[in-house]
């Protein structure tokens, strides 16, 4: 009798302890995927944020450096990206005005576009040529 109540017994244990192992494995697997996709977004977190702090930091010395840009630079720029945009607009004979045909107001967007691309262009070369012409003078 006492062989039986053991048997009973350690059959019963393996039982409970193959449904925990189960359980366990289960769970754990759970637990790994969830784990390894917190540790993954951890990683790329911290690769972004340093990707983002060395740019920002190149970007502080470049901008430490550079000059600003004299202001005849931005009305000349203006004036000269209104002229390219006018001519451009003629000799295309886009259609812009209210009473010519085919007018549509999507030309008016792509006059815009032109008209401010013209003009960060025109920027970007009076003030290259400005601080080149500032720099000879200092020298």
């Amino acid at each position: 009798m006492l062989i039986a109540i053991r048997k009973s017994v350690a059959k019963q244990f393996e039982v409970i302890a193959e449904v925990a192992g189960l359980a366990i494995s289960l769970s754990g697997a759970t637990l790994a995927a969830v784990f390894g996709k917190f540790v993954i977004a951890v990683i790329l977190g911290a690769i972004t944020l340093g990707f983002f702090l060395r740019v920002t930091s190149r970007r502080a010395k470049v901008q430490a450096a550079a000059q600003p840009t004299p202001s005849w630079v931005r009305l000349a720029s203006a004036a000269l990206a209104t002229v390219e945009t006018a001519v451009l607009v003629e000799a295309t004979n886009l259609p812009v005005r209210f009473s010519q045909q085919g007018f549509e107001f999507k030309h008016w967007v792509l006059v815009g576009l032109v008209l401010a691309t013209a003009y960060m262009v025109q920027v970007k070369i009076l003030g290259a040529i400005a601080r080149r012409r500032h720099a000879g003078q200092a020298l």
